[in-house]
């Protein structure tokens, strides 16, 4: 390609006075009557000598480049990006039109595959002409078979036009790698961002998600509940299909973004389902995603671990669970009689397993997944063969897998400090114990001097108060105290009870300048003193940096913050102090000091984390009475739970295990307990709390509930008529986990666009473990292969080209046995028909970087580097002025020469 260019362009301004100093005369001196030939011709030679003089100064030069630039277009052609066919035709119009001298445009158009739509240097043509697979982007793959067509001595690059999302990897990293390889060649790559955002006006409405339990239980209540996303708010129709055929339309109404409508799965049948759900709505400019398919598994067998100590127990507990649950029975200090009763009465029995050595009991995580519900039927758990290891993994099976803990009567763990029950204890949604005592009156004092900020103690502080309110009854009365160089009563006397209003004034509790301890604690006694409480208790939590010179006076009398302390023990009421990691030793002495001189503790707090296994000793429950024998009206306090389906009375109770339900459990049943307050040694007034009876909460995945009586016996004999035996019925009902899970990993399977990642979580960490996967295709064809133990998991990969339905398959052999799971998933849709993909350009400025540009409304700079271009340079500004100095004599000559004389030449020169 070549290129005309001038040195001195400024010169070609001469051809003004040249052309002015030629023309001019000839039109004044030359008339009409006196023109000739010659004079004409020399007119034209003049017009030419100054052309070729004024081209000649201006320096003249042809520009010959002779480095080809080979310019490939990789355009995104898939399915999220094809609405912008025309923006990519004009985009290649504008990239031809600004090509470099010498180069080569070529086209290749991509989706999950690729094509060359145009060769290098052919004629464009429109893109919608293109012929690829649109159901995935594969943008590195498609750059990187672009830069293996470039010739070896050509300036290579590469333009990207896409909109930016990669739906065959989930990260940048394949890209990146592809345009680092194209840079380690030497080729030029920059890209054009496309805008596939969904317009405002379009219509479209696609099944996003169903949430469903992949394995539930016979008659066993479940739902799917299906995501449908709109753009647009509109009346559509979601149908459930089973096995091909419909089960219900449902007309809803739709409102722009998501929705969720539920089905009722039947459960009235076992076996393996396969369910489609579909959505139809008026408008829909897709038709893609707009179904849904997924796998549900109905198994009719229930297995229940109880852990009883009596045979009437274990009988009640068959009769409530029936024929279709499997009891596995441990038989925990039970008297010889007792066993010998329950091995008569279930020797034939196919559903009751009455285990002949208690110290075979499970105890291992293993063990414990094969079983959906654990019971504890009045048992003394302590009792238990290696206890701490059972519960630990009761622990772990009910929150990680799912499980029900259901316990009935007393556990005997009523205000016991073993370790081995702790767990046991946090799990419950009771508190076991006398906890309807007395009211007591706690009054929290907090340090909130700006060197509480230091080392996060006021924030530990908080969270300190918080625990401490957690720990006390509803009925106890609270105060709150903050200083700092002044002193603020944050909450004046309120139940415990709303501790969710007192924590939340705490936790906005800022730091204020100053520190006055005895001020602190004047304010506490001030207004303890006036309150009528037989338990009187303080809680210090300061880190003892007494900076403020005390001058507290009390009845006239200044003391010091030790003083002070004396003076409130004097006064039957007992402070302890709460260090929040100071290490320094003239706070630690004073905080000491004040809890001895006050009758309290004193407590050291590293971090929050702590606080979790502080027990404030001095606050403890006091048991008087932890079982309760009279004949107790039972209250319904929730009558629309599960529980309660079917009944709407129940009789007294006539025994119960003394409780208090925690603040995030469900209480659907109380009795009233009766407490009969002391008070100068003379009974005065009942106080009457109602305590629960039946109590349940989530706890992880799965589900712990507490009934405080017993299954058989007296405390129930009013219950054996059809309301006692229906809520006993219900109860076990309502427990039975929400999802079937029997196997001691979990396995998740996650579908990126190409591939399904499988991932598999084991609870007990063994590099022996042995764990082969197989996966089957809709094609019926399978794969097998062992796993690696990974960290902290097992991982597979494998491509799912294909939609239809994939069977993942898991063979676990552990030390304790080989479990066997599998999980059925669907492949209904790409992720690349998504049409409410969120698309930005931030992908493209990842993968390309410092590498090149990306531009979001223009095309790419296409200017070559000076460096890289070759050229040959020809001067004409010699040639031009010799051209012009032949023309010069030319026209003397043909001035000074008539016509006549020219022809005679020719004449003679002819002869």
């Amino acid at each position: 390609m070549r290129n005309i260019s001038f040195d001195n362009p400024y010169w070609l301004f001469i051809l003004i006075p040249l052309a002015a100093g030629v023309l001019i005369p000839f039109f004044i001196s030359i008339r009409k009557d006196n023109r000739s030939k010659s004079v004409i011709a020399s007119l034209i030679l003049h017009v030419l000598i100054l052309i070729l003089v004024g081209l000649g100064v201006a320096g003249t030069v042809i520009t010959t480049v002779m480095t080809r630039t080979e310019v490939w277009v990789v355009a995104d052609l898939s399915y999220s990006a094809n609405k912008s066919t025309e923006d990519i035709d004009r985009y290649l119009a504008e990239i031809r039109d600004n090509l470099p001298n010498n180069s080569e445009l070529g086209v290749i158009c991509f989706g999950k595959d690729y094509t060359v739509h145009t060769e290098l240097g052919a004629e464009l043509t429109s893109v919608k002409d293109a012929k690829v697979d649109q159901s995935a982007t594969d943008i590195a793959t498609a750059i990187e078979y672009a830069g293996t067509l470039f010739s070896e001595d050509a300036i290579k690059r590469v333009i990207l036009i896409t909109d930016g999302r990669e739906t065959v990897s989930e990260d940048v990293s394949g890209m990146v790698a592809a345009v680092e390889g194209l840079v380690a060649r030497n080729i030029a790559i920059d890209a054009m961002y496309l805008d596939s955002n969904l317009d405002a006006s379009a219509r479209e409405a696609q099944l996003t998600g169903v949430d469903f339990h992949a394995a539930t239980y016979l008659n066993h209540e479940t739902t799917a509940d299906a995501l449908v996303q709109v753009s647009f708010d509109t009346r559509g129709i979601v149908s459930l299909y089973r096995g091909g055929e419909k089960l219900i339309d449902r007309a809803v109404e739709l409102t722009q973004g998501y929705n969720v409508v539920n089905f009722a799965l039947p459960t009235d049948q076992a076996g393996e389902f396969d369910y489609e759900l579909r959505v139809s709505v008026e408008g829909d400019e897709s038709s893609y995603n707009n179904q849904y398919s997924f796998t549900q598994t109905v198994s009719g067998d229930i297995r229940v671990l109880m852990l009883a100590s009596k045979a009437e127990d274990i009988a009640a507990a068959h009769t409530l669970f029936g024929e279709r649950a499997h009891l596995d029975v441990v038989m925990i200090a039970a008297k010889q009689s007792e066993f010998n009763a329950a091995k008569e009465r279930f020797k034939d029995s196919e559903s009751v397993t009455v285990w002949e050595d208690p110290k075979k009991i499970p105890c291992s995580v293993e063990e414990l997944c094969l079983y959906d519900e654990i019971l504890l039927a009045s048992v003394d758990i302590r009792e238990v063969y290696n206890v701490s290891a059972f519960i630990e993994s009761v622990e772990t099976v009910v929150s990680q897998y799912g499980k029900s803990l259901v316990t009935v009567g007393d556990a005997k763990i009523q205000n016991k400090t073993d370790e081995s029950l702790e767990s046991l204890e946090d799990m419950l949604p009771v508190k076991f114990g006398n906890s309807a005592q007395d009211p007591k009156l706690y009054t929290i004092v907090i340090d909130v001097s700006r060197s509480m900020f230091t080392a996060s103690r006021l924030s530990v502080a908080k969270q300190a108060a918080i625990h401490l309110l957690s720990l006390l009854n509803d009925e106890d009365d609270v105060i709150v105290v903050t200083f700092a160089g002044t002193v603020d009563v944050l909450q004046n006397t309120t139940k415990a009870s709303n501790r969710e209003d007192i924590a939340k004034k705490i936790m906005a509790i800022d730091p204020e300048q100053g520190t006055s301890v005895g001020g602190g604690l004047a304010a506490a006694i001030e207004k303890m003193l006036a309150q009528d409480h037989d338990k009187k208790q303080v809680m210090l939590i300061s880190d003892g940096m007494n900076y403020t010179a005390e001058k507290i006076e009390i009845n006239g009398k200044v003391m010091t913050p030790v003083q002070i302390a004396d003076y409130m023990y004097q006064n039957d009421v007992y402070v302890s102090a709460m260090n929040p990691y100071n290490q320094e030793a003239a706070g630690i002495k004073l905080l000491q000091d004040i809890a001895h001189a006050a009758g309290g503790e004193y407590y050291y707090i590293k971090d929050e984390a702590a606080l979790t296994e502080l027990i404030f000793t001095d606050i403890a429950d006091d048991v008087t009475e932890s079982v309760i024998e009279k004949e107790t009206p039972v209250h319904i306090k929730k009558p629309l739970d599960d529980v309660m389906e079917g009944i709407s009375y129940l009789p007294a109770i006539h025994g119960y295990v003394h409780s208090k339900a925690k603040v995030s459990a469900e209480t659907v049943l109380t009795v009233d307990y009766e407490k009969i307050k002391h008070k100068n040694g003379e009974d005065s007034t009942v106080n009457i709390v109602e305590v629960p009876l039946y109590a349940y909460w989530k706890y992880g995945n799965g589900h712990v509930a507490s009934f405080t009586s017993t299954l058989s016996g007296e405390w129930v004999k009013a219950w054996q008529g059809d309301a006692g035996q229906g809520l006993l019925s219900n109860l076990f009902e309502a427990n039975i986990p929400e999802e079937k899970h029997d196997t001691p990993y979990t396995v998740s399977v996650e579908y990126d666009g190409v591939y399904t990642n499988v991932e598999i979580i084991p609870a007990i960490l063994s590099p022996e473990t042995l764990v082969d996967v197989t996966v089957t295709s809709p094609d019926g064809k399978s794969s097998t292969e062992r796993l690696t133990f990974d960290a902290s998991r097992y991982f597979y990969q494998f491509e799912a080209p294909t939609l239809g339905k994939y069977t993942v398959a898991v063979v676990y052999t552990a030390k304790n046995g080989t479990f066997t799971s599998q999980s059925d998933f669907f492949i209904s849709y790409s992720p690349e028909y998504d049409r409410f993909a969120n698309f930005d350009a931030s992908m493209l400025y990842a993968a390309i970087r410092h590498r090149g540009t990306v531009k979001e409304d223009t095309i790419p700079s296409l200017v070559n580097d000076a460096e890289r271009v070759a050229t040959y340079r020809l001067t004409f500004t010699v040639p031009f002025m010799i051209a012009a100095v032949a023309l010069y004599v030319l026209d003397i000559i043909i001035r000074k020469i008539k016509w006549s004389d020219i022809r005679g030449l020719f004449k003679r020169t002819g002869r």
